[in-house]
């Protein structure tokens, strides 16, 4: 049953789709744990890291931040999946840290049986998965003071569980991200995300989707953010490079896109990869929106709201 699982991913999922076969990892919701603002910027996203959405991304960049931050996102993908993140970040004893919680629920997935007498296989209805990670994460600003400044470090704690049916498995991994601000404009990123235990199902088991992403900021202005990033999926053998601007106008509204390289654009088409949206921020309230196409697999709607006090 897991790997009905695993194969249902690889069809419905942008981050499994393109892996080198299916059933390669397990957990591949965590690909897609991000807030929308890092969405519509094609993920190019760790070396910004500057909100709540860094708990997904970078915890790195919680060092930084001032304040508290509270955030929401929610988007439905093809194929009846859906998604949600929640994430806080603050201050507790001189300490930033941050708590994230990601979310990905899909339902009817057709159950088979045997083929028949007549060669028909026998449909049985439907079933769903659910998959749920929580982080804690926990960042230091200049970590090296003396002899590397400006270089900031994060870690975070992930605790993950999927349901398939009536069956269950967990998983422990954790991040860690550093943040070197080089220059007053420009940032610099690198992280290593879900380096932890294998996801068993019943007598089987799959390593979780570990991934090694590099980032640059450049801030062109006060108004305009420009970033690059690439990302190895090291058991998915997946390689992806992405590039991405942020435009700030007046009154808090802000312009994103961005484009993600290393899907299969041959078969859905060159518009998959690309990532636009908008921001809008007034008062410390914040409202984002995340557009990416995937050709004839449909189109996915990112939304997500935050709030800073």
């Amino acid at each position: 049953m897991k790997k009905i699982l695993v194969s249902t991913l690889a069809l419905c999922l942008p981050g499994a789709l393109f892996a080198s076969g299916p059933g390669t990892t397990a957990a591949n919701f965590l690909k897609m744990s991000m807030s929308p603002r890092a969405a519509s910027l094609a993920g190019a996203y760790s070396a910004l890291a500057d909100d709540s959405g860094a708990v997904f991304v970078n915890p790195a960049g919680l060092a930084s931040q001032t304040g508290s931050q509270a955030g929401l996102g929610f988007a439905t993908y093809f194929q009846d999946v859906r998604t949600g993140e929640l994430s806080y970040t603050g201050e507790m004893g001189g300490r930033r840290f941050g708590v994230g919680v990601s979310l990905l629920t899909v339902s009817d997935i057709n159950r088979y049986g045997a083929t028949d007498n007549a060669n028909a296989v026998a449909s049985l209805g439907t079933f769903g998965a659910n998959d749920m990670a929580v982080s804690f994460a926990h960042a230091s600003r200049d970590v090296l003071a003396g002899s590397m400044d400006d270089l900031d470090f994060g870690l975070a704690a992930k605790f993950i569980r999927s349901e398939l049916d009536d069956k269950s498995a967990m998983a422990f991994a954790v991040d860690a991200g550093a943040l070197y601000r080089f220059t007053e404009k420009t940032n610099f990123s690198l992280v290593l995300q879900n380096l932890g235990t294998a996801m068993k199902f019943v007598d089987e088991s799959d390593p979780l989707p570990i991934n090694l992403r590099a980032g640059m900021l450049y801030r062109w202005s006060g108004a305009a953010n420009l970033m690059a990033e690439v990302n190895q999926y090291f058991a998915d053998e997946k390689f992806y490079a992405s590039f991405a601007g942020e435009y700030w106008l007046r009154d808090g509204f802000a312009l994103r896109g961005g484009y993600k390289f290393g899907y299969d654009t041959s078969n859905l088409g060159a518009v998959t990869g690309l990532a636009l949206g908008f921001g809008i921020n007034n008062s410390g309230i914040g409202l984002d929106y995340a557009y990416t196409p995937f050709g004839e697999l449909g189109d996915i709607h990112r939304f997500g709201f935050s709030m800073k006090f």
